[in-house]
């Protein structure tokens, strides 16, 4: 079970709003990959636009910890946005929040122990696990062949899985009309 951090809260500027008219909403979530137990652990952190469903950026570790998002929000090529979360440990560390607001981002979080709040990112969870992961033996698996997994699905759900909710194109179709 992931540790929540229940003492520290700020507002949900997002508030459910799944569609919105501009691309300033990003959503992440740190998702636990079943891997070899007796050799490691895998941890996927991502951030998702909320408008084009694109995997904006994300990170596999061995380890759940503040590096870990620190490393995902690295690997975002934007500024002046919402980062909109759940209230796990790592979202309400300084190291996080500093980080955030060096690159002028507004923190969001959703209700405690409300996962609907966080649709976006857990969605795209749902459908890595359901549509590839729970399909391979991750258990036996090496840290290096799920990260390549991994590596290919985002490829595919990025560049060819095309969404209903944007009019039956990919999110990198969405993210170059929005461009």
């Amino acid at each position: 079970m992931e540790n929540k951090n229940t003492d520290v809260k700020f507002e949900d500027l997002v508030r459910r709003n799944f569609n919105p008219e501009e691309d300033n909403i990003i959503a992440t979530d740190v998702s636990y990959i079943p891997a070899d137990a007796a050799e490691n652990f895998a941890y996927l952190s991502i951030t998702i636009s909320h408008k084009t469903k694109m995997i904006e950026s994300w990170k596999l570790s061995q380890s759940n910890n503040v590096q870990l998002v620190l490393d995902t929000i690295d690997g975002l090529k934007r500024k002046n946005f919402i980062f909109h979360s759940d209230h796990g440990f790592q979202y309400s560390s300084y190291k996080v929040l500093d980080r955030l607001k060096a690159i002028n981002a507004k923190t969001s979080m959703g209700r405690v122990g409300n996962s609907l709040d966080n649709r976006e990112a857990e969605y795209f969870f749902g459908c890595l696990k359901g549509e590839y992961l729970n399909h391979l033996a991750t258990t036996k698996m090496k840290f290096d062949e799920i990260y390549k997994c991994i590596s290919e699905y985002i490829e595919w759900y990025n560049f060819k899985r095309k969404q209903k909710i944007l009019n039956w194109k990919t999110p990198a179709s969405a993210s170059a009309i929005n461009s």
